[in-house]
């Protein structure tokens, strides 16, 4: 299969790409600069690198092309890139913080799925997946609304794509809900207070990426992480388990 993914040079996505790889399949992944690359040299297998912004739909486009050239068509296409906010109350945010973290998390998702859909309604198939993140269940947590905001849109379009797409029976839209994993994004704007949490919900990249790879690659539409069930496992777990990180 040959999969292609956003924001694939660190965190989840190089995850991603690595349990991918690790399969046997093609991976083609993005990265926003040069430099996005250099800490990939432990790959293995069949891969190839783009430099993307993906708020730019004809970046995207130029990218998957070669790809399909390369590696033929998309089976999976997978919107990872996103960023998060600053940690601010919104009449304190800068309007070029909130204008990115939209137009990179909405417009951004929003282009990686137009051009995907577009390439699979010619090939007849394929998966879209978008990756979902806090306030995507709509929970809402202060100096978050943002980042929380473009989430919450991220599972409303997902669901309504499918919807305009029901007449393309082998094109599916999906959604990965990853819970807390120690990332950049999540470790970058992190208190004492929240890493009480994260130390009890939170994983390593290596510990979910498998268990998304599996699951899409069965094709399972809606992707879950962190259940209910492990939600009160690791609750109970942590009374015992001393904390995995500190600030």
């Amino acid at each position: 299969m040959h999969i292609f993914i956003t924001g694939g040079s660190r965190g989840i996505g190089k995850g991603m790409v690595k349990e991918f790889l690790k399969r046997g399949h093609k991976v083609s992944f993005t990265g926003t600069t040069e430099k996005s690359f250099t800490s990939i040299n432990d790959l293995q297998g069949e891969y190839n690198t783009y430099i993307v912004d993906v708020r730019d739909i004809t970046s995207i486009e130029v990218a998957l092309n070669d790809a399909v050239v390369k590696f033929g068509e998309i089976d999976i296409f997978i919107n990872n890139a996103g960023i998060d906010q600053d940690r601010a109350l919104l009449i304190d945010l800068d309007s070029e913080n909130i204008k990115k973290v939209i137009d990179t998390n909405v417009i951004g998702m929003i282009n990686g799925t137009k051009v995907a859909l577009n390439e699979m309604i010619k090939q007849g198939h394929g998966y879209v997946y978008n990756m979902e993140g806090l306030g995507s269940d709509d929970r809402m947590i202060k100096e978050t609304i943002i980042y929380g905001s473009s989430k919450r849109l991220l599972r409303y379009f997902s669901n309504a794509v499918n919807k305009e797409m029901k007449d393309y029976e082998n094109i599916v839209v999906g959604t990965l809900s990853p819970g807390m994993v120690f990332t950049d994004l999540l470790l970058n704007n992190s208190t004492k207070e929240s890493m009480k949490i994260m130390n009890i919900l939170g994983n390593e990249v290596e510990e979910v990426t498998p268990f998304l790879v599996e699951n899409m690659l069965k094709k399972k539409r809606k992707i879950y992480w962190l259940t209910t069930r492990k939600v009160i496992a690791k609750f109970i777990k942590s009374i015992f388990v001393k904390p995995k990180r500190s600030l």
